[in-house]
């Protein structure tokens, strides 16, 4: 039993490893592949136009670093890049979940209207009955007196 947890333990261990080599890979790399993912979706292109302009430009100018012999210059602009990229994801994520935010808000609207409503009709419903039972008692009333 032992040896199972071990092994079970040791498995586990080596994927969070290797998910976290995987994780802090190549910055351009990443950069690259969000400014990208990010381009394919018009709505993030709108709300995250000047921070993906300012990833690309980031990328662009590690480029440049690089093919003058700067490479820690182009490092360093590249992990810039990348976490322009990251606010871009972050602004897109943002405004998704404001949108469906929105949306939730007026169904909500829509719904307390609905019980208001539903409310009102049950009160009106009890005064109503509370009427005719008078109205049933005075009737009872005058037919029990001849």
């Amino acid at each position: 039993m032992n040896r199972r947890k071990i092994a079970l333990v040791s498995g586990v261990f080596t994927c969070l490893l290797a998910s976290l080599a995987v994780s802090a890979g190549d910055p351009r790399a990443q950069a690259t592949a969000l400014v990208a993912a990010l381009e394919k979706k018009p709505e993030a292109q709108r709300v995250a136009e000047a921070s993906l302009a300012k990833a690309k430009d980031a990328l662009r100018r590690a480029d440049q670093r690089r093919a003058s012999g700067d490479q820690n210059g182009g490092a360093l602009l590249e992990q810039t890049a990348l976490e322009w990229a990251s606010a871009s994801e972050l602004l897109d994520k943002t405004a998704q979940t404001e949108k469906e935010l929105a949306t939730l808000q007026a169904r909500t609207t829509e719904l307390e209207t609905k019980v208001f409503r539903a409310q009102a009709l049950v009160e009106q419903t009890v005064a109503r009955r509370a009427r005719a039972e008078e109205a049933l008692s005075k009737v009872e009333e005058k037919g029990a007196k001849p």
